[in-house]
């Protein structure tokens, strides 16, 4: 996986100041997935042990906010709820495919997103994105690059972090190699999201 798909525009600053402790790093975990949550159980787990993999002198403990129509209004409310009774010190939040498919009017889907990473730096908390994945052959996956594009002009002009899974995926999709063009990248997620934030928290 070329390295650009695991490289964030800024910091993790509380994350990486909670590494250097060796303190406890609170993960929310927000978004929608086929199982009603932001990761099924199994890819949460799958996340936590690539975490404690990567860094097994650190405590990661996860929470995720449950079901959700994967709309930004919505989850920003709900976000704002979660971080009073969580706490978290990261949040990591997929978000696109659920306006996507709704229809919603793709600068108001950016004007949210850019109101919520304020709201969130205002905090002191860090940041991860998850764009909406590519998947060939299906008519309305054009929507999904609408999502894509403005959360990657959102993300040049506030630096936010964003795991490319669109990209991540496409790139797996046209790979000429046999053993990677078979790979689907939204199974990986969870191995690509780890990495990102590692090596964002330890640099």
């Amino acid at each position: 996986m070329p390295d650009i798909f695991l490289t964030f525009d800024s910091d993790l600053k509380r994350t990486e100041r909670l590494v250097d402790r060796s303190a406890p790093v609170r993960i929310l975990l927000l978004g929608p997935n086929p199982e009603r949550q932001a990761l099924s159980q199994k890819k949460r787990t799958r996340l936590e042990l690539e975490l404690n993999r990567r860094l097994p002198d650190i405590r990661f403990s996860i929470v995720d906010e449950g079901p959700s129509r994967g709309l930004v209004d919505d989850d920003f409310e709900r976000l704002r709820g979660a971080v009073d009774r969580v706490q978290p010190d990261l949040i990591i939040w997929q978000v696109g495919t659920g306006d996507a498919l709704a229809a919603t009017d793709a600068d108001a889907f950016a004007r949210t997103l850019g109101r919520a990473a304020d709201w969130l730096k205002g905090r002191n908390i860090d940041l991860v994105l998850i764009d909406p994945p590519f998947i060939a052959g299906v008519p309305h996956e054009h929507l999904y690059g609408r999502m894509v594009d403005q959360i990657d002009a959102l993300s040049d002009r506030q630096g936010m972090n964003v795991v490319q899974q669109y990209q991540a995926t496409n790139w797996l999709h046209r790979s000429a190699d046999p053993a990677l063009k078979g790979m689907d990248a939204r199974l990986c997620m969870p191995e690509l999201v780890a990495e990102a934030i590692v090596r964002a928290a330890t640099r």
